[in-house]
C-alpha cells in the first residue's frame, strides 16, 4: 500500500470529524469565538435543529480585511503565539481549527466589520470556492452555517432528528450564557425566542432568564476565596433533589468541563442532605492560576487536568459542606422526606391494618415463621383486598439488617431483598396494569399551583401533555413560560410540581423514552418503602410475597436488581466446608 500525504481538503474533513460532531458543536465554537472576540452581545438563531441553518451574530471586535481570509486556514489563530501560552491559556478558543472545520462540511458565510473598515463577506462551499466581497455589515462579526455535512452523507446520517439536536444546541446555549452572566445571550429556535439574558454579571439573573424565578428560587449563593483558588456558584437547597446529574455544570475559568471528579466532590458535599440516588444541581466555578490546569487535553476541550486533584476535592467538597450549615446540618438544611416533611425519628406505619412492633431485625425465639398468618387474610400491601392466592410456603423471612434489605430462606439459599427495589417493582406493575388503555382519575388540588418552565421545558410539556393528562394529571399552559396544574396523583400529594419537573429533566435526557412508563416508574419510586426505613416482620412478609407474584421480580423499573441469591454451596465453600 502506498504512502502518500493527504491533500489540505481532505486534512480538514479529518480535523472536523474531531472539532464537529453534530450542530451544537458548531454552535459552541462560534460562540466561543464571539466571546474572544470581546463580544457584549451574542445572538444564535437555528432551523432544522441547526442542520439547515445556524447564525451567529456578535458586536465584538470584528475580523481586519486583511486577516479574514486567514481565518479559514488550518491552525491560524490570535489566541496564542508562543509554546509557553500554552501554560496559561486565557481564551475559550486557541487551536485555529473551529471555521476551516465547520466551512469544510457546510456552507458558511461571514459578515464581519472591523473599526473604521468597510465591511466585507466570506463564502465558503465545503471548504472550496472562497470567495471575498465587500458588502455592508454591522460592527462584529456574523457568521452563518446551512447545509451541515452535505459533502459526508455518512456523517449526516448519524445525526438524530431535528428536535434531539435542537435539544443538544439549546443545552449548549445555556452553558455557554451561564459561563458569562456579563454577556447578553440570545437564542431562538424556528424564530421562536427560548431566552434572553440580561447581561448584568448576575449568575442569578441568567439563571432567572433560562430557567424561571422558581427554579432559582431553589438555589444559595456559593464564594469562597482562598490562597490559591477560588469557588464560586450557585447550589441547591437539600429539599430541591434532581434524579439525575443534568443540573450539575463545572466552569474551570469560565470554561465549561466534565469532571467525574468534581461529581464526586459534590455528592461528598452532600453526604447526609441527600438520600441515595438523589442529587444536588449545582452551578460552580472554579477560578484557578493557568499553570495549575491543563486545558489542551481533547479537541473539544471539555476535558482537563488539574495540577492537584485532591486539593481540588477538598475546596469543593468542603465548601459545599460548610454552606449547608457544616458537619451538623442546620434544621432548615436537613434531609427532607420525600413528602416534603423532615423524615420522623420512627418511621410511619405503611398503612397496614394490623397492629406492628418494628424491629432492627428480627430475632426469633421460637424460630422464623413461615410466611403464611397474615398473607392468607386478604390484605394487599397498601391495605386494599385482594385475591392474594397461596404463598410460596418455602420462604421463611429471617429479617431485615442494615434497615434496607430484607433476609429470606428458601431451599437451599438465603437471599437478600433489596426492600426499596423491591417495592418500586410492585408499585409500577401495579400503575401500568391499572393504567393500561386508560386515562387515570386525578385528585384535584384544594388551591391550584402555578408554577414557571424554562422555554425549552415547556415545549416538551406540550408535546406531551396528553401522556399527563393520561397518567392523571391536569395540565395547562398559561403563557410561554407558566403552567397551571389543577390534579395530580393522590400518591404525589405534596409533591406535584417537582414531580411534574423531575419528568421533564428525565425526557430531556432521553426523547425516546415510553414516557408513560417512565411516569409511572418515577411514582413508583416516590411511593415505594425507602432504605432505612424499619419495616416490621407482617410487613416484610407481605413485601416479599407481592414481590414474587410479579413474573418479572428480578429488577425493579429503572434495572437494579431487586434480590441477591447465595446458595448453601457457595457458604459453605465460603466457610471452607467444602
Amino acid at each position: 500500500m502506498t504512502i502518500r500525504l493527504l491533500d489540505d481538503h481532505l486534512i480538514n474533513k479529518i480535523a472536523a470529524g474531531e472539532v464537529i460532531e453534530r450542530p451544537a458543536s458548531i454552535v459552541k465554537e462560534l460562540v466561543e469565538n464571539a466571546i474572544d472576540a470581546g463580544s457584549r452581545r451574542i445572538a444564535v438563531q437555528i432551523a432544522g435543529g441547526g442542520i439547515d441553518r445556524i447564525e451567529v451574530a456578535d458586536d465584538g471586535q470584528g475580523i481586519p480585511r486583511d486577516q479574514v481570509l486567514m481565518a479559514f486556514e488550518r491552525h491560524a489563530t490570535s489566541k496564542i503565539g508562543r509554546e509557553e501560552d500554552l501554560t496559561s491559556i486565557a481564551t475559550m478558543g486557541f487551536r485555529g481549527e473551529a471555521l476551516p472545520s465547520i466551512a469544510s462540511v457546510s456552507e458558511v458565510e461571514l459578515h464581519t466589520q472591523y473599526g473604521q473598515e468597510a465591511g466585507v463577506r466570506v463564502s465558503v462551499s465545503g471548504g472550496k470556492n472562497i470567495r471575498l466581497d465587500n458588502s455592508p455589515a454591522a460592527p462584529g462579526t456574523k457568521v452563518t452555517v446551512t447545509d451541515l455535512f452535505f459533502n459526508t452523507p455518512a456523517r449526516k446520517k448519524f445525526l438524530k432528528s431535528m428536535v434531539s439536536e435542537g435539544i443538544q444546541v439549546h443545552d449548549v446555549m445555556c452553558h455557554l450564557a451561564l459561563a458569562r452572566p456579563d454577556i447578553s445571550f440570545s437564542y431562538a429556535n424556528e424564530k421562536k425566542l427560548y431566552f434572553k439574558t440580561p447581561g448584568s454579571g448576575d449568575l442569578r439573573d441568567t439563571v432567572v432568564a433560562i430557567y424561571g424565578h422558581d427554579f432559582a428560587a431553589h438555589f444559595i449563593d456559593l464564594d469562597w476565596q482562598g490562597e490559591r483558588y477560588r469557588l464560586r456558584g450557585l447550589m441547591s437547597k437539600p429539599e430541591f433533589r434532581r434524579l439525575n446529574r443534568k443540573n450539575q455544570l463545572f466552569y474551570v475559568n469560565d470554561r465549561l468541563i466534565k469532571s467525574p471528579m468534581l461529581a464526586r466532590a459534590v455528592d461528598e458535599g452532600y453526604r447526609g442532605a441527600l438520600l441515595t440516588r438523589e442529587y444536588a444541581a449545582v452551578f460552580l466555578f472554579l477560578y484557578l492560576p493557568g499553570e495549575e490546569v491543563d486545558v489542551n487535553v481533547h479537541p473539544q476541550k471539555t476535558e482537563v487536568r488539574f495540577r492537584d486533584d485532591k486539593a481540588i476535592f477538598r475546596l469543593v467538597s468542603q465548601a459545599l459542606k460548610a454552606a449547608l450549615g457544616g458537619p451538623g446540618l442546620t434544621d432548615d438544611h436537613r434531609p427532607l422526606h420525600p413528602s416534603g416533611f423532615p423524615r420522623p425519628s420512627q418511621p410511619a406505619p405503611l398503612r397496614l391494618d394490623w397492629p406492628h412492633d418494628p424491629q432492627p431485625l428480627f430475632i426469633a425465639e421460637t424460630g422464623p415463621q413461615v410466611i403464611d398468618s397474615h398473607i392468607q387474610t386478604g390484605i394487599g400491601w397498601d391495605g386494599r383486598d385482594a385475591d392474594r392466592g397461596t404463598p410460596d410456603s418455602d420462604l421463611v423471612v429471617i429479617g431485615q439488617c442494615f434497615n434496607g434489605y430484607i433476609i429470606i430462606e428458601r431451599g437451599d439459599s438465603i437471599w437478600l431483598v433489596d426492600q426499596h427495589a423491591a417495592h418500586e417493582r410492585i408499585i409500577y406493575n401495579r400503575l401500568r396494569e391499572q393504567g393500561r388503555g386508560q386515562t387515570e382519575e386525578g385528585q384535584i388540588l384544594a388551591f391550584p399551583q402555578a408554577f414557571d418552565l424554562s422555554a425549552a421545558a415547556m415545549d416538551m410539556l406540550e408535546d406531551h401533555l396528553d401522556v399527563f393528562r393520561t397518567a392523571g394529571f391536569d395540565l395547562e399552559p398559561l403563557g410561554p413560560d407558566s403552567v397551571i396544574l389543577r390534579a395530580a396523583p393522590a400518591a404525589l400529594q405534596g409533591q406535584e410540581v417537582e414531580f411534574v419537573n423531575e419528568c421533564l429533566d428525565v425526557l430531556a435526557m432521553d426523547q425516546a423514552i415510553n414516557f408513560k412508563d417512565e411516569i409511572y416508574a418515577l411514582m413508583a419510586c416516590k411511593q415505594a418503602v425507602k432504605a432505612g426505613d424499619l419495616l416490621s416482620r407482617a410487613e416484610m412478609m407481605l413485601l416479599v410475597d407481592d414481590l414474587l407474584r410479579n413474573r418479572d421480580y428480578g429488577n425493579c423499573p429503572h434495572g437494579r436488581p431487586t434480590l441477591v441469591e447465595i446458595s448453601r454451596s457457595e457458604l459453605e465453600k465460603r466457610f471452607k466446608r467444602k
